[in-house]
């Protein structure tokens, strides 16, 4: 897939920037305000793959070409196993300068680039563990040459030079640079780019002979028809009509039907699939089935035209193409004329669609999106006097990233993202309840709550349409429900699916009054000991103590069991699995397991340290078995969900 792409001088893009893509996933947005340059991107990736015509920044018109030098360059992730042999060993070497390159190797007015890059490349190398994986960064520039924009430095001269290279040659020539072409030559070989833009003819796209529909079904009409209409059925065809030709020639004793050559031609396998395509193939239009009728495409209406794309997409790529492992897609604004009520089920095709190819990019306006998806990330693109900023944001993990982005920069987050996303957010949930075929929501605080729910909820997912998503917090909660009772009210009597919202009972109570609605709920877990069990409460009921996370709340023992997979790495655990535990009971783990308070602070601290609540969930999720009893309060909500 594509992580990120260097583009200099291309249309809004003046001068270069590094602009991330993804850090992890293959679902990828890019959002921001109008011109801001999200289509720029996927109109380079165009040019890049498919030879589309060059849109160069103005700046290009006054200082020329050869002074401004425009290049785009794709940052590729790809298996090494795609490559072999002298193009392996290049794609090794790139990989190399690309996980070696340091601020300091580049000239100073490149380092600000530079740093962007290593701090993308540096998440990446947490996100994605692979020893298999190569970073390729390699592209063109104006005049097709093959460049590598700022990673043309000694390190490259070191690497595809030799070190004993004359120390005064800092950069790799345009000849040495031609030495890459079969590697770029391979990378577009094995990669299929289809680019929809916003404003393209949906009659014309999805004709069967448009090269687009053709990659998406992953052969080309030539391939289908020499299938179905081999050359021995030509040869037959061929036979019969010369035997016509003769027998008219017979009749006509002098005269005969002859080509003018000597040697009579007969009809080729390619005109013969010509005429097929032309005749048969080119007369056959999209038509959406209305009832008992089929209703042409023409006659559809703009949002409906747009979902039409979407849906053939899908299914070519789900139904018909044998693997999408090579495909990659990028979609201009693919809510354009939707109504809000459908960009929803949009998105979640679009979500669809990223599992079954390569990578999907997008542009959108409509942020509803963002929390919405379970993985995938987001660009957010702006700008900050005259330069472009491009903050990433991890839709595994939305709102938390939301409130860190927003610390880091200061509060200088586009204003859009912090306030359209909980518009967007609170209208694709309540719109994504309405229907025959509603969706049904689990809204939690943190990642790890995630981890545990879907672990137990698998099921529903797919069968109830269950969405589940960590918002960052009990305030974040609360400030959800507000806006999602006030919209509740407004539909309560079209509303079929559930939303379900859950927090922590926290030391310090972020307290509000709730009230019970038949597919609204909003409650908190609270550990109570004289039943042995973990109940859901009202935000503001009793009872308000003990403080309880979702980790007090699990299997007790599965819990210890997990918690003793981490006694090697946290030598600081040993101690509590020391005490002498009698048969560990599956009730609540605050009460399942006979620990002193001491041991328990020491677990806490386990669970307040770097990311070890987020391991420990995906640990404890993987030892689920059919042996472990669910957890009561959990399969309250298997229940409500129904």
């Amino acid at each position: 897939m594509i992580i990120g792409i260097i583009l200099r001088n291309i249309k809004t893009y003046q001068g270069i920037n590094y602009i991330p893509i993804t850090d992890e996933d293959k679902f990828c947005g890019l959002v921001g305000n109008n011109g801001i340059g999200k289509s720029s991107i996927l109109e380079a990736l165009d040019t890049f793959f498919n030879s589309r015509p060059w849109n160069y920044n103005i700046v290009t018109k006054k200082s020329g070409l050869p002074t401004t030098k425009p290049h785009i360059i794709p940052i590729f992730l790809l298996d090494k196993k795609l490559f072999s042999g002298d193009i392996l060993q290049k794609a090794e070497a790139l990989n190399s300068i690309s996980m070696s390159i340091s601020e300091s190797d580049v000239p100073l007015s490149l380092r600000p680039h530079a740093k962007n890059f290593i701090d993308h490349r540096n998440q990446i190398s947490k996100n994605i563990k692979s020893d298999d994986l190569l970073i390729i960064p390699i592209g063109l520039d104006y005049a097709s040459n093959i460049s590598i924009s700022l990673f043309n430095n000694r390190i490259a001269v070191d690497l595809l030079l030799g070190k004993n290279t004359d120390p005064s040659i800092t950069t790799l020539s345009e000849e040495n640079l031609k030495e890459l072409l079969p590697l770029l030559d391979q990378i577009k070989h094995i990669i299929d780019y289809i680019y929809i833009p916003k404003e393209i003819e949906p009659e014309t796209f999805t004709k069967l002979e448009t090269n687009e529909i053709q990659v998406l079904m992953g052969e080309t009409l030539t391939q289908i028809l020499s299938d179905r209409v081999p050359q021995a059925r030509i040869n037959e065809i061929n036979t019969s009509l010369n035997s016509f030709i003769d027998t008219l020639s017979q009749e006509l004793e002098t005269y005969s039907y002859r080509t003018p050559t000597d040697r009579q031609q007969n009809l080729r396998k390619n005109d013969v699939y010509n005429l097929i395509i032309q005749s048969f193939f080119s007369a056959r239009k999209l038509h959406k089935k209305q009832g008992d009728h089929w209703l042409e495409i023409s006659y559809l209406s703009s949002g409906e035209k747009q979902k039409a794309i979407i849906d053939v997409a899908h299914s070519l790529l789900s139904k018909h193409r044998s693997s999408g492992s090579n495909l990659i897609i990028g979609i201009d604004e693919p809510e354009s004329s939707l109504h809000m009520s459908a960009c929803f089920d949009q998105f979640d095709s679009l979500y669809d669609i990223s599992r079954d190819c390569m990578q999907v990019i997008f542009s959108s306006h409509w942020y509803g999106f963002l929390p919405i998806i379970e993985s995938g990330s987001a660009t957010v693109i702006s700008k900050n006097i005259d330069a472009h900023v491009f903050d990433q944001i991890n839709l595994a993990n939305y709102r938390e990233g939301i409130k860190q982005l927003s610390s880091i920069s200061k509060g200088k987050l586009p204003y859009d993202i912090r306030l359209k996303s909980i518009n967007d957010f609170v209208q694709s949930v309540i719109t994504s309840t309405i229907g025959d075929q509603p969706f049904n929501w689990i809204i939690c605080e943190g990642s790890s709550d995630k981890i545990y729910l879907k672990a137990y909820l698998d099921d529903l997912i797919n069968s109830k349409r269950l969405r589940i998503v960590p918002v960052g917090g009990a305030k974040e909660i609360k400030r959800l429900y507000n806006h999602l009772s006030t919209s509740y009210e407004d539909f309560k009597d079209d509303i079929r699916g559930k939303i379900i919202l859950v927090s922590d009972t926290d030391k310090e109570l972020v307290s509000y009054e709730t009230k019970d609605c038949k597919n609204l709920f909003c409650k908190r877990i609270v550990n109570c000991a004289t039943t042995k069990s973990t109940k859901l409460v009202g935000i503001s009921s009793n009872p308000v103590s003990p403080a309880t996370v979702i980790e007090d709340t699990l299997n007790g023992k599965l819990f210890h069991e997990t918690l003793s997979t981490f006694t090697e790495t946290n030598p600081e655990l040993l101690g509590i699995f020391d005490s002498p535990q009698a048969e560990i009971s599956q009730e609540y783990s605050r009460i399942a397991l006979d620990l002193k308070t001491s041991h328990w602070e020491i677990i806490e601290g386990f669970f307040n340290t770097g990311n070890n609540k987020f391991i420990f969930a995906q640990r404890y999720a993987d030892r689920i078995g059919a042996e472990h009893e669910i957890p009561s309060w959990i399969q309250t909500i298997r229940e409500w969900l129904a």
